[in-house]
C-alpha cells in the first residue's frame, strides 16, 4: 500500500496523463461523450421505476431517487471493474516497453469512472430538489462514502486485471458475475428486505454497505446500522490487502503473458 501511495505521490503527472488518456478515448467516437455515464443509469432508472415502481409496486417513498442513489455508485463500480479488469492487456505496448508504475494503469481506469461519478452527482442532487427530497447535515458524510468505495474499488481493480492477464476469462466471466452482483446489493429494494438470518453473509458484497451508506446519509438523512458500517469497511479493506498482494507477486510475470 505505501509503495502505490508513494508512487502516486511521486508522479502524479503520470497518473492524472493516463486518467485523460482513458477519458478520451473511451468517449472519442461517440456523439454525447461523457454524458452516456448519466445516460445508462437514467435509462435503467427509468425501466425500474416502470417495473418495481408500478407493475410489482414496492410502495417506497420517493422510488426514483431511492433508486437513482443506488444506481450511480454502483454503475461507477462497475464501469472501473469492467474497464480495469482488461487495461493491462489493452494497454499491452505500453506496459511492455515504458517504465511505468503498473499499477497505474488499472488505477487510471478507476480515476476517470470517479471523474465521471462525480460529475453524476450533480444529476442526483437535481433529482432530489425536484423531488422535493431535504437536503439535511448528513450530505457531509458523502466525501467518507466516496473513500470507502474507493478502498473497495482499488482492491478490485487490481485484482481482476492482474488475474486477467494469466486468465483471459475473467473478463468474459466478469459481466454475468456483475450482474448477478447487481442483485445482491440493494440497489432497488432496502436493505430490510434481507432475511435478518442471511444478513451476515450478505454484507460481505462490499457494495451493498457502501449503497446502504450513500442512500442513508444522501436520501434518508441518518447513518446506517454500526454493524453495516463494519462490515463494509472490513470487506473492503479485505478486497484492498488481496487486490495489492496479489498484484505485486503476479507483476514480475507480465511480461510473460501480455
Amino acid at each position: 500500500m505505501d509503495t502505490v501511495v508513494g508512487e502516486i505521490i511521486a508522479r502524479p503527472d503520470l497518473l492524472r496523463n493516463l486518467v485523460w488518456a482513458e477519458l478520451t478515448a473511451r468517449y472519442k467516437t461517440t456523439t454525447l461523450g461523457i454524458l452516456w455515464f448519466v445516460l445508462n443509469p437514467l435509462l435503467m432508472m427509468a425501466i425500474l421505476i416502470a417495473v418495481f415502481g408500478r407493475v410489482i409496486q414496492l410502495n417506497i417513498q420517493n422510488y426514483p431517487v431511492f433508486v437513482l442513489s443506488a444506481l450511480l455508485p454502483w454503475t461507477f463500480s462497475q464501469m472501473a471493474i469492467t474497464t480495469a479488469t482488461n487495461s493491462l492487456t489493452r494497454a499491452s505496448g505500453l506496459v511492455k516497453r515504458v517504465r511505468i508504475p503498473r499499477e497505474f494503469v488499472p488505477l487510471s481506469a478507476l480515476m476517470a469512472g470517479l471523474v465521471h461519478f462525480l460529475i453524476s452527482l450533480l444529476l442526483l442532487f437535481a433529482v432530489m430538489a425536484f423531488s422535493g427530497v431535504r437536503f439535511t447535515s448528513y450530505i457531509l458524510v458523502l466525501p467518507a462514502a466516496i473513500f470507502l468505495q474507493l478502498i473497495f474499488l482499488t482492491g478490485a481493480c487490481l485484482l481482476t486485471s492482474s488475474l486477467n492477464v494469466f486468465y483471459r476469462d475473467i473478463e468474459h466471466v466478469l459481466a454475468p458475475a456483475m450482474q448477478a452482483l447487481f442483485y445482491l446489493t440493494p440497489s432497488i429494494y432496502p436493505l430490510s428486505f434481507v432475511p435478518r438470518q442471511w444478513m451476515r453473509w450478505y454484507l460481505l458484497n462490499p457494495m451493498a454497505g457502501i449503497i446502504e451508506l450513500y442512500r442513508d446519509t444522501l436520501v434518508l438523512g441518518h447513518l446506517p446500522s454500526l454493524s453495516v458500517l463494519e462490515m463494509a469497511t472490513f470487506s473492503s479493506v479485505v478486497t484492498l490487502v488481496a487486490g495489492l498482494v496479489i498484484f505485486k507477486r503476479l507483476e514480475p510475470h507480465f511480461d510473460d503473458y501480455i
